[in-house]
């Protein structure tokens, strides 16, 4: 029996990858790897812009993910005294985007590229931790063997530990502050709110549900016993719909990671083994642009891997077409994150932006990354 192509992670690109294997036709081999004991996804909610729905269009999925998500445009930003800043309705933003974007629950999306991809293809409870090169293959080490694999694909996240075989010593600085997330039982609007060194954003989920996120500047590797009762706390006095969400959301939804600045590894490829998504290019949340390159690495990935004759000439190929345009996010990100972060009076200045020169901005980040399908 052939090796399989073994994928580390069976999160969004992991799963999209195997999806986008299969819907090629003729997949070879594939054993999907993960170390949680079950197959889900936290973080609550994700928003897609159409770069990365056209991606999904291009493996037959696109048309499920907007049955299951919400559309909407880039919404209104407003001050933490509920000034209007910045208004853009759905149309105008999907003119300028090319479609809306889509808000849908993580979960959802795990679930809909879960059925595109064979049944026996996922093993959990099972870590990636390393890899050896050999003969003509690669043998990946986990917690509790050795397996022989025809290649490697490292979709395990910011903390991979595939990107940290390729590139020993992977740097990271901390942003500044942790960045929350829960789901609300209570509908609404899109609006992002700005204070001081603080930001909560809304993104309506369809229904009486929303998806909502917060940063607040404070130290690395805290944590609270409740960590909604400090999110109340911290944004007491903020517009009325960020106090209706917040009583909105079952503590047990909240989750909480600090933001890293993490180093792009200096290489994504080692012969048969490549690394895409958060592996390859960790981002800052602001321009929810982490999940919409995965797919579009998945999708990538899995056509080269399809009309390359080998799986290193594929992965280098890889590395070639989405390197320069995945790092772009990358710093865009990082750009945008410093914005939101700054204090009240840097964010009164992006009034004097017009909206054409911001919907410009957002259309190149939303055709920044592309495929080939």
């Amino acid at each position: 029996m052939e090796p399989p192509l073994v994928i580390a992670g069976a999160g969004i690109a992991g799963l999209a990858l195997a999806a986008a294997l299969e819907h090629a036709g003729d997949p070879p081999p594939y054993l999907l790897l993960d170390e949680r004991p079950a197959l889900g996804s936290t973080g609550g909610a994700i928003t897609l812009w159409p770069n990365a729905l056209a991606a999904l269009d291009a493996i037959d999925v696109g048309d499920a993910v907007r049955r299951a998500g919400h559309p909407l445009g880039a919404g209104s930003i407003r001050t933490m005294d509920d000034r209007l800043l910045r208004s853009l309705d759905l149309e105008r933003s999907a003119a300028a985007l090319g479609g809306p974007l889509v808000a849908l629950r993580r979960g959802d999306l795990v679930e809909i590229l879960h059925e595109r991809i064979r049944d026996d293809s996922v093993r959990l409870a099972s870590a990636v931790r390393g890899y050896d090169h050999g003969g003509d293959g690669v043998q990946v080490i986990t917690d509790g063997e050795t397996i022989r694999a025809t290649a490697l694909v490292g979709a395990d996240g910011y903390r991979s530990e595939v990107a940290r075989a390729l590139h020993p010593g992977l740097a990271e600085t901390y942003a500044g502050y942790p960045a929350w997330r829960g789901i609300a039982r209570r509908g609404g609007e899109p609006v992002q709110y700005w204070g001081s060194h603080q930001e909560f954003g809304i993104v309506p989920l369809g229904g009486d549900a929303s998806y909502w996120f917060a940063t607040v500047r404070e130290r690395a590797g805290g944590s609270n016993a409740d960590e909604l009762a400090h999110l109340r706390s911290s944004f007491a006095g903020w517009p009325a719909p960020v106090q209706e969400v917040l009583a909105a959301t079952d503590p047990a939804d909240v989750t909480r990671n600090d933001v890293m600045d993490r180093e792009i590894p200096r290489r994504w490829t080692d012969g048969r083994v490549v690394v895409i998504g958060d592996a390859a290019h960790a981002m800052r949340p602001h321009l929810g642009q982490g999940g919409c390159q995965a797919l579009i690495d998945a999708v990538v990935l899995a056509h080269l891997v399809h009309a390359t004759p080998s799986l290193a000439a594929a992965f280098a190929a890889f590395e070639r077409q989405r390197r320069s345009p995945a790092s772009r996010i990358v710093a865009l990100s990082r750009t945008a994150g410093r914005a939101v972060e700054g204090p009240s009076a840097l964010h009164r200045f992006t009034r004097l932006v017009p909206d054409a020169v911001m919907l410009r901005t957002l259309a190149k980040v939303a055709g920044a990354a592309t495929f080939r399908g």
